[in-house]
């Protein structure tokens, strides 16, 4: 992150106050600039909250966690939790909205299994990173799964732009035809002559893709035979040593991204690409 602007929810939690300390850390000496924001969220049934005490009690809470915060950097309001993320997020022109971790019975869980949020994700503006783990925040190895597209070249240069000293692994996985069965009309033997050509064609084609990329950060290009699924991509991932996980949630990546924020150990950084 160069110079961003930080919007992150918290609910006062012992996990969500974690994920500040780490924020916090990894933003010292740089010029980004952090926002905290907390929604009470009205609900049905539920006693009347005086906003501005709880605003009050709120920053005393984080203060006293985290000396360092100035009140101006504490946002507190009452409304829809994903819609008041979205409307902050634009009021202040946030580059990057930080969220914490996907489990059940979680402030954030609830989060992502709502279908609201999952559109408001996806057309967020700015990029949402995921805090999955819960070691010191650090983005040496960024891995992008990529699908060669026009869009997903757009999310690199975002990626790369936001993280220019990290290293970028772009990770390509394509399958063959007729791999889980054969074409009656065709022999073994052609079959494999096809897939022969085939797996040439795709392989030339991401490394056009890879070499076309105008990035200064390091790059490498991971190609993997056999169809795209999280677990093998969080193995890999694990095996590359991955700091980070960019997953852009356009064509074949809409539900695939989600599934990864769910499953994944390794924070995420994730953004609609249109």
């Amino acid at each position: 992150m160069t110079n961003s602007k930080l919007l992150l929810a918290t609910d006062f939690s012992k996990k969500s106050f974690k994920i500040i300390k780490n924020v916090l850390k990894y933003i010292e000496n740089k010029e980004d600039e952090l926002f905290i924001i907390h929604v009470v969220e009205d609900k049905l049934f539920q006693e009347k909250i005086d906003i501005e005490i709880a605003k009050t009690e709120g920053f005393k809470l984080l203060k006293k966690k985290f000396p360092i915060l100035k009140e101006e950097q504490f946002i507190c309001v009452e409304g829809d939790l994903e819609e008041q993320i979205a409307l902050y997020t634009e009021k202040l022109m946030i580059s990057f909205t930080i969220l914490g971790n996907s489990k059940k019975n979680d402030f954030i869980y609830s989060f992502f299994e709502n279908s609201n949020t999952k559109d408001i994700v996806r057309n967020l503006k700015t990029l949402n990173l995921i805090i999955k783990s819960k070691d010191e925040i650090s983005f040496k190895n960024i891995l992008i799964p990529s699908d060669l597209s026009a869009e997903s070249k757009k999310y690199i240069y975002e990626v790369s732009s936001a993280f220019p000293e990290a290293k970028i692994k772009i990770y390509y996985s394509y399958s063959l035809p007729y791999e889980r069965g054969y074409n009656f009309n065709l022999n073994k033997k052609e079959i494999s002559e096809y897939q022969k050509e085939i797996k040439k064609d795709l392989i030339k084609e991401a490394e056009d893709f890879f070499n076309s990329l105008e990035i200064t950060n390091k790059k490498k290009l991971i190609i993997k035979e056999g169809i795209l699924d999280v677990k093998k991509l969080l193995k890999d991932s694990k095996d590359l040593k991955t700091d980070l996980l960019a997953i852009h949630t356009t064509g074949f990546f809409s539900f695939f991204a989600f599934y990864l924020v769910e499953y994944s150990k390794t924070n995420i950084l994730i953004k609609k690409v249109n």
